[in-house]
């Protein structure tokens, strides 16, 4: 019966040990992952700076400069793009660095016979910086709730091959996580006040036609 008992305990610890593992491993979709964590050849964080403005991450030990960070504000709708099958969002400018020689441009394809592509260089980072109301790349629509003094943003890595070997011994792309998102909350967005009146003034402008055209399709 002792045995049993004991037997019972230790498989029930190794389970529990197990979910502990996973749960550290994926975590909630909210945790603010730290630089370089978890540990992988492609790693990638964002963190609030306040007015208005978030810094994102990726440390590289790959040869390859192509992983992208994608990310919206207040979960605002994507864009269908011919090639890609899921939504795009504010993604554009923001992809990895890497030593030279990098892949593709100045190394050979990678292939299972030539394998180009290697992720045991030092870490290289790529640092970047967005302010909400004035945000860089493609793709600059009007934020959706313009007056509110904080806003979500989440992230994530689209693009860029999955890695030297193709899979993590979890069998998972070791570069992308499944392009699940991760969030932070962007603080110091409230319009300040009219020095002149002492109003409160709009949060951030709409923006002409032509450049939401142009962030559309530019």
């Amino acid at each position: 019966m002792m045995n049993r008992m004991n037997r019972s305990a230790v498989a029930l610890g190794s389970v529990v040990a197990a979910a502990a593992t996973v749960a550290a491993v994926a975590g909630p979709a909210s945790a603010v992952p730290a630089p370089g964590s978890p540990e992988g050849a492609v790693t990638f964080s964002a963190r609030d700076l306040g007015g208005c403005r978030a810094e994102f991450s990726i440390v590289n030990k790959t040869n390859v400069t192509t992983y992208t960070i994608d990310w919206r504000v207040d979960e605002e709708d994507g864009r269908t793009i011919a090639g890609i099958d899921f939504p795009v969002y504010r993604t554009g400018g923001m992809s990895s660095k890497a030593n030279s020689p990098t892949w593709p441009d100045e190394v050979p394809a990678n292939t299972v016979d030539n394998r180009t592509m290697v992720s045991d260089r030092d870490p290289v980072t790529a640092t970047y910086i967005q302010d909400l109301k004035n945000p860089t790349g493609e793709f600059k629509p009007a934020l959706p709730n313009p007056d509110a003094a904080t806003h979500r943003v989440d992230y994530r890595i689209v693009l860029g091959p999955p890695g030297n070997n193709g899979q993590t011994p979890n069998e998972q792309p070791e570069w992308l996580g499944d392009r699940q998102w991760r969030t932070i909350t962007v603080t110091g967005c409230a319009a300040a006040p009219d020095p002149g009146t002492g109003s409160v003034g709009g949060g951030s402008s709409s923006g002409s036609l032509g450049d939401l055209l142009g962030g559309l399709f530019g």
